[in-house]
């Protein structure tokens, strides 16, 4: 498992690079729904919202790894990374957030914890859509990447 773990974060980075993902974005705030990446502040959902259901339909649980965003499409998988210490993540979009709130993005807590934010509370962060693209040219799907990256996604791997 750690050996498909290590491959599919190689073949993540390296997919991102070769589409000029990984290049610094500066402080420009990306906000139009169409682009593949957006900086802005992350939080994290309250345990009052576990058991109630997504705007997809799950029941969420803040033992996932899963995200709310009001500009990206329900079923996208993102690469989460916390500006201030380069930590990462995967998620999966499946909720939306209230349409007042500003923030780029809310996280489940253990996305939260594996981005090392639970003590600020939110973060600076820069999210980064992982194209179909990638799926069709590695042959995996969202839940496949998704499932490999439950222990490697923040960097943290051995």
């Amino acid at each position: 498992m750690m050996k498909h773990s290590k491959t599919i974060s190689l073949l993540v980075g390296t997919f991102l690079m070769a589409c000029g993902l990984a290049s610094a974005q500066g402080s420009r705030d990306i906000a139009l729904p169409g682009d593949l990446t957006q900086t802005g502040v992350a939080s994290y959902y309250a345990d009052a919202f576990n058991g109630q259901l997504t705007a997809a339909g799950d029941v969420f649980s803040n033992k996932g790894m899963t995200a709310a965003s009001n500009s990206l499409p329900l079923g996208t998988v993102v690469r989460v990374t916390n500006l201030r210490n380069k930590k990462w993540v995967l998620v999966l979009i499946n909720d939306r957030m209230n349409k007042h709130n500003r923030r780029t993005i809310d996280l489940t807590r253990k996305a939260a914890v594996k981005l090392g934010m639970i003590h600020h509370g939110t973060a600076r962060v820069k999210v980064e859509v992982i194209p179909e693209a990638f799926y069709a040219f590695f042959h995996v799907s969202p839940e496949d990447l998704l499932a490999f990256d439950q222990d490697f996604a923040s960097g943290q791997g051995s």
